[in-house]
């Protein structure tokens, strides 16, 4: 081995220059033929190419030599890394510690390896073989192995289903008192493991004992770790009365705005009067009394403060006790009104004020009190001398005024409120003239309040003009505000459902998501995006987005690892729950199926083409099984959009294109490849199989839930092929009787799609659900040449072509291929009158929305100022969308009429 040679390469690997790597190893190869060190680092240089197949043979080849040198196992060890490859990698440290079981190094190194193997057994026995080899080591002096067989044995008890969980959790206590009689056991991370391990039991009593024993006061060094255990076990122990003494201590020890406390303060209380005290005898009980006047006196002190440094949750802790008392006795009385404008008073400044009063809004149950509390609003309210405080009290008192409705009866009604609400906003732009550009204007809120209103009124009429005029007001509202992120997220819900894909790309790429939100909060902009025709766009996020996912694989072990090195063993479990949360996603699946079936419709050029796409499908995206579905974790937040009207139905669901894809929608993009994957394998008893779940799917009653009607269409065509393919391969008798009745049932399904389009006036008013019936045709056109080009060649065998049974199926399959044309023909009529009326109103932003709008159309110049402009540029940005998408979906309708 030549170090010069190695370290060259390992300079280039190391300065991101891979294929430099390439060309020193394979140079260095010739002089030092198939020498492992060199092998190695060609490995990792292959697997930095994307080149994973040949790395992975590269870095098995060099594992056969059981290299001990440092150098070749570190190069392997991230090769096999970025493989995801973590039993080689244990594998490779195994035969590094087999080879010299002295070397404490190699022993550690194994340990680590086999973390990320979820092999808790097998962890747990090396540990123990650490501990006896390396008893007297300086690593090992206080227990360090003896402790990582404990956590070992606590992870296998939590998340190994097939253990024997009652002798495991016997073993791990009797380690860890075994642990603290050695002295082990001496802070906060080792007691964790003993508390864990009596939780895990629902010995929560005897965790409590311990916690605020000896051996808890000689571990917990930090109060705060002491409080919040005391208060989980207490709970789960049910000592409401300890409860409120710890609560109440934490808080009285100078953390007065600790909500939790607070909380945790009623719940106890109200616990104990449902077990002790009729509802009606509450105000003469001593607990309910001192915790009421104990409130008061904390808000006192809070009060003497003055009104800039005043916390928020004694007073929220008020009106938390009021609103159990309201559900206790069914009634709410005048203090409570007069509790909420004393709240409005003291803090309708903070931008915070309405949030919190937003679950208490509904405790003013009588007509009598609401009409006395609307009253008392309207009082707060401030017109003249405005201050940056007094905008934000009126805001506040707005979102109340909106939350518990106004008194709206027509269109007029609705456009006047919204005119109102936009110069109540216009009114505010003279104070945020200083702010800087990362911040909102101090009445952003006034246009979300507009635009939700807005949204209501398009619902309920289903006239598109609405949702021009929301996207008009957002984006004027987004000149000033740059980094608005309600602005935004609304924006791009409204711009999908007009089927505009540029510029919903445009304002998701302003957002700047990084890791984790990719996860949580990418379903805000691409549910639709599949269905739209612009493949690039959706195919580049999908798999950009797919990245944090391999990045949680690869990274999330290493942090895993580091926790055993440093001992922080209470972050392992914490670890774990988000790496399995992650790595479980439903985001991730969906991401996987969207672009399988971009794909699927990308490839089809020619039936060689698309054969060979689909055998190439992993399964592991299309074999969607019940226990894969019940480990599958939802992280979308759907919280994240304004909800300011107490409504069951929130703004996130009112502005979605089409229903939330969730595990319906799954199932049925996993079954439809995978039918069509194992038809071009002429694997029949997996169709087979695969075609008895599709119709078991479209036996459920909530389809329409998760899926659009064009694609449990699209569905049902998938179910009649796979069914043709099952009939074709059956005895003669049924492919006489059976087989070519799915030439006429996919020919009615197919009919009914382009029935449904034709319906539809040829206008340009195009929306999302245009564009994507039109997508979905070009999908069914897909399935129906696969079905052609099967039928066609459904004759085993030359001699049996003349056979009546296969004769019925052509002379069928010629009549079915004579029809589909027809209707393609007339749905590429349709396609190209549509796109011609598009492409011809290119840069005609002002009559088209005059059209839109129609009979609406004096809103146009009447809300804001340059509304007719800000429209028109609207309506402007959709038709380049609109453009490409029926421009691509023409093309592709005139590449499937060569192949039937």
């Amino acid at each position: 081995m030549s170090d010069r040679a190695v370290n060259n390469i390992y300079d280039a690997i190391y300065n991101e220059n891979y294929r430099l790597a390439l060309t020193l190893s394979n140079k260095a190869l010739k002089k030092f033929h198939n020498d492992p060190a060199i092998n190695a680092m060609k490995s990792l240089a292959l697997v930095k190419l994307y080149r994973y197949d040949e790395a992975e043979e590269l870095a098995r080849s060099v594992m056969e030599t059981k290299p001990v040198d440092e150098t070749i196992l570190q190069a392997l060890n991230l090769t096999l890394k970025d493989l995801e490859k973590y039993d080689e990698i244990a594998e490779l440290f195994k035969n590094a510690f087999d080879s010299d079981q002295t070397n404490e190094e190699y022993a550690n190194q194994y340990y680590m390896a086999l973390t990320k193997t979820n092999n808790f057994e097998l962890q747990k026995q090396t540990a123990l073989k650490l501990n006896k080899l390396f008893s007297n080591s300086v690593v090992n002096r206080k227990g360090k192995y003896f402790c990582w067989a404990i956590m070992s044995l606590i992870l296998q008890s939590r998340y190994q289903n097939d253990c024997p969980k009652a002798i495991i959790n016997k073993l791990s206590e009797q380690m860890v008192l075994k642990a603290i009689e050695k002295e082990f056991i001496t802070d906060y991370e080792g007691l964790f493991m003993y508390l864990t391990i009596l939780m895990d039991q629902d010995r929560n009593k005897e965790a409590l004992d311990i916690l605020n024993g000896e051996l808890g006061s000689k571990c917990i060094k930090i109060e705060t770790e002491r409080n919040r255990l005391n208060i989980e076990l207490n709970r789960k122990t049910k000592q409401w009365n300890k409860l409120i003494e710890i609560c109440k201590a934490i808080i009285e020890n100078n953390d007065h705005d600790n909500f939790n406390c607070f909380y945790n303060i009623i719940d106890a209380l109200f616990i104990l009067l449902e077990e002790n005290v009729l509802a009606i005898d509450y105000l003469n009980n001593e607990d309910f009394i001192n915790v009421y006047d104990w409130i008061k006196k904390i808000q006192n002190e809070e009060l003497k403060n003055g009104m800039n440094k005043i916390k928020r949750a004694p007073f929220i802790a008020e009106i938390e006790l009021e609103k159990r008392i309201i559900e206790m006795t069914g009634f709410a009385m005048e203090k409570h009104k007069n509790i909420f404008i004393n709240y409005i008073k003291n803090f309708g400044d903070k931008y915070c004020c309405f949030e919190d009063l937003l679950p208490y809004l509904d405790m003013l149950n009588s007509d009598e009190l609401l009409n006395s509390f609307k009253s008392e609003l309207n009082s707060l309210i401030k017109t003249n001398d405005l201050t940056v405080n007094d905008i934000q009290r009126n805001i506040n008192i707005e979102k109340i005024f909106f939350y518990i409705g106004y008194d709206i009866n027509n269109e007029e009604d609705v456009k006047n409120y919204v005119k109102k609400l936009i110069s109540l906003y216009e009114d505010t732009l003279p104070f945020g003239t200083k702010l800087e550009d990362t911040e909102r204007q101090f009445g952003d809120d006034y246009l979300v309040l507009a635009v939700s209103l807005l949204i209501d009124y398009y619902k309920s009429t289903k006239k598109t003009c609405y949702v021009y005029e929301a996207i008009a007001i957002l984006e004027r509202g987004l000149e000033k505000s740059k980094f608005n992120f309600q602005f935004k997220i609304i924006l791009m819900r409204l711009y999908s459902i007009l089927g505009d894909v540029f510029r919903t790309n445009d304002l998701s790429g302003s957002l700047n998501l990084r890791s984790i939100q990719f996860d949580t909060l990418s379903f805000l902009y691409t549910e639709g995006m599949d269905s739209l025709y612009i493949s690039q766009i959706p195919l580049h996020i999908y798999n950009l987005y797919l990245s944090i996912y391999k990045s949680n694989r690869i990274e999330t072990p290493d942090v895993i690892t580091q926790a055993y090195k440093n001992e922080t063993y209470s972050k392992i479990i914490e670890i774990l729950e988000f790496y399995n949360r992650l790595n479980n996603s439903i985001q991730q699946i969906l991401y996987h199926q969207q672009i399988i079936r971009i794909e699927t419709t990308q490839v089809f050029n020619t039936i060689d083409k698309i054969n060979n796409y689909l055998t190439s499908i992993n399964d592991k995206y299309i074999d969607i099984t019940d226990e894969y579905l019940a480990k599958c974790t939802d992280n979308r937040d759907y919280k994240v959009f304004a909800n300011w009207k107490n409504e069951e139905i929130n703004l996130e669901q009112k502005i979605r294109c089409r229903p939330m894809k969730n595990t319906l929608w799954i199932q049925l993009f996993g079954l439809i490849p995978k039918i069509l994957k194992y038809i071009t394998l002429k694997d029949v008893i997996t169709v087979k199989a695969d075609v008895e779940k599709l119709e078991n799917l479209f036996n459920k009653n909530n389809l329409d839930t998760e899926l659009l009607p064009s694609e449990i269409a699209n569905g049902k065509i998938i179910y009649e092929f796979g069914k043709f393919v099952i009939e074709a391969n059956n005895s003669k008798e049924t492919k006489e009787l059976g087989a070519c009745t799915s030439f006429t049932n996919i020919l009615n399904i197919f009919k009914e799609k382009i029935n449904s389009i034709n319906n539809i006036n040829h206008s340009i008013n195009i929306t999302f659900d245009i564009i994507e019936q039109c997508t979905s045709v070009l999908e069914a056109i897909n399935y129906i040449v696969l079905f052609v080009h099967y039928a066609s060649n459904v004759s085993p065998n030359r001699k049996s072509r003349n056979l009546p049974w296969v004769v019925n199926i052509q002379d069928k399959k010629t009549q079915f291929v004579d029809e589909i044309q027809k209707l393609l023909k007339t749905f590429k009529n349709y396609l190209v009158e549509l796109s011609t009326l598009i492409n011809s109103n290119k840069n005609n932003g002002n009559k088209c929305i005059k059209e839109i709008f129609g009979s609406d159309e004096a809103m146009i110049d009447s809300l804001m100022n340059e509304n007719s402009k800000l429209l028109s540029k609207v309506f402007d940005n959709c038709q380049e969308s609109w453009r490409v998408s029926f421009d691509n979906i023409v093309k592709e309708i005139e590449i499937k009429m060569k192949l039937l």
